[in-house]
């Protein structure tokens, strides 16, 4: 007779935050956000199309996610008052 066999436990990798975003205006994966977390403000980038922000709401918590997030909000509002 034989014996049963031992499963094999599979892990799933965690799940990490991005280092670079996607750009709303050129679509690319291309945008890198700086933290300087002392002076209290972030800079985003675009390598792509050279769009380029700068973000004063920095504080010791924040994450570049959090950043990412504020320069959508800012960016399309900006688009929709060039609209109106």
């Amino acid at each position: 007779m034989g014996r049963r066999r031992r499963q094999k436990v599979r892990r799933r990798p965690q799940k990490r935050i991005p280092d670079v975003y996607p750009c709303p205006d050129c679509g690319n994966t291309s945008i890198k956000i700086e933290l300087y977390r002392n002076n209290g403000f972030a800079s985003v980038k675009c390598g792509s199309c050279g769009l380029e922000m700068s973000i004063d709401e920095v504080n010791p918590l924040t994450e570049a996610v959090d950043i990412y997030g504020a320069f959508i909000d800012k960016f399309y509002e900006s688009r929709k008052a060039e609209v109106t």
